[in-house]
């Protein structure tokens, strides 16, 4: 037997209270000297190739394969394949050989960054900064760096930094708008955002930030009419669908929402956010198929995602797979190291709804009491639960001692009567006793001996 009643807000409590999917920094794409490199949405895509000459100062050997790296960028993105950044750092790593210039350093930078090699790029960035200060891309770059290893100060005291020494440009200015709108401190990055649209129309993040602070002060019409002039200027950015889901979802049309997230999706189909919110509109429909989709999804980019892998063990068991959810919950258990109390919450709703086992029901509910504290006496069900399966475990008990009593009584009972029968039969039947010849007389039991 399921049950509706905990089912959902238990698994709420597991999606739901779960870290949103980070926004991933997105680093620039190589760029020559003083060319202004786009922001991008995600990290890994291929940004715009360097364009002109290479920086003056290269000899012509080194000017070759400065052109020839240029180029390699420019035909994987005719051919609409992923960018091989391995091939490209190999790429600039030859002009380097050739050179040492402060722009080649930074395109090495930006390659090793999309490779995930964030400690290389780094020394690379620094070095680009070291031979020439006046790069701010790689004074940008450094900052994202930053917010991705979760130094948000040091970012924003980057940013701060080119916004101070380069009032023309936009990109640190957007993004660090986008750091006062995490902060809460949403006029200041308001401001910024306009200021970094001043400068440069086309920054889809300042865009993006104007979006959410509108959101967020719940001027829903006012961010899907910016967030609708931005997808105008870069119609692959999966933010930009995923922000508009999320406001038809606060505006109550589910459908426009779903049709905004999938969207968001088929342009990236990495893109956590857009994942996390089909994922929060299947459980309060309680699509417990969708459910196991999405956290499916989310598992295969974060397999050790605990609560996601919780709520997958939820889906699995209200599509009737409960030994296949126990597993998952193993698995939450064991990725979470024991921190995640719900665990033990849903294991003993199992055990007791599904496969009518109190005792180990029991055994789970008290571990979460337990481990949760004082939330499991204000924001859970397990008490109400526990006393349930307490009773049917005292009324089991009782019921047994009952059934036992009966038992003896009817082994008393049929013991009595079969003595009874055997009196009976042992009357109505003489008993034979032998002669001096060793023959049993038939009268001789009837008669004394004489």
């Amino acid at each position: 037997m399921k049950t509706p009643f905990i089912a959902r807000p238990l698994l709420l409590a597991a999606v739901l209270g779960c870290a949103s999917a980070p926004q991933r920094p997105a680093p620039a794409a190589p760029v020559q000297r003083d060319a202004a490199p786009q922001r991008r949405t995600e990290a890994g895509a291929p940004g715009p190739a360097a364009d002109a000459q290479a920086p003056e100062a290269l000899s012509a050997r080194a000017q070759r394969l400065f052109a020839e790296a240029v180029r390699a960028q420019e035909d994987q993105k005719k051919l609409q394949v992923p960018t091989d950044w391995a091939v490209l750092e190999r790429r600039w790593r030859a002009v380097l050989d050739a050179a040492d210039v402060a722009e080649v350093h930074f395109n090495v930078g930006v390659a090793l960054e999309q490779q995930g090699r964030l400690d290389e790029a780094r020394a690379e960035y620094e070095r680009a900064l070291a031979s020439k200060p006046s790069l701010r891309q790689a004074a940008v770059n450094l900052g994202v760096l930053l917010e991705k290893r979760g130094d948000v100060q040091g970012a924003q005291a980057i940013y701060a930094g080119v916004v101070r020494d380069f009032p023309e440009d936009a990109r640190a200015r957007a993004r660090l708008a986008a750091l006062y709108r995490d902060a809460g401190q949403l006029d200041d990055a308001w401001r910024l955002a306009r200021e970094a649209l001043l400068r440069d129309p086309r920054s889809v993040g300042a865009y993006e930030v104007l979006v959410r602070v509108a959101a967020q002060r719940n001027n829903l019409d006012l961010a899907k009419l910016i967030a609708l002039r931005a997808q105008k200027l870069d119609g692959a950015d999966p933010e930009l669908p995923y922000l508009l889901g999320v406001i038809a979802a606060r505006q109550g049309d589910d459908a426009a929402a779903t049709v905004q997230l999938r969207k968001a999706l088929a342009l990236d189909g990495h893109y956590l956010p857009a994942r996390y919110a089909l994922l929060q509109a299947a459980v309060k429909k309680e699509s417990w198929k969708q459910v196991a989709e999405h956290t499916q999804a989310i598992l295969a980019q974060d397999p050790k995602n605990a609560p996601v892998q919780l709520a997958y063990g939820i889906a699995l068991r209200h599509l009737d797979k409960p030994d296949d959810a126990l597993a998952a919950y193993d698995r939450a258990e064991q990725v979470s190291a024991g921190r995640l109390p719900e665990v033990h919450l849903a294991r003993g709703v199992l055990y007791m709804r599904v496969k009518s086992e109190c005792e180990p029901a029991l055994k789970e509910f008290r571990a979460y009491a337990q481990a949760a504290g004082p939330m499991a006496t204000t924001d859970s069900p397990v008490l109400k639960l526990q006393r349930e399966c307490e009773q049917a475990v005292e009324e089991g008990r009782r019921a047994a001692e009952v059934a036992n009593e009966l038992k003896r009584k009817a082994e008393q009972k049929a013991a009595e009567e079969a003595a009874r029968k055997a009196a009976e039969k042992g009357e109505a039947s003489p008993v034979p006793v032998p002669t001096q010849g060793g023959a049993v007389s038939p009268t001789s039991a009837q008669s004394p001996t004489r």
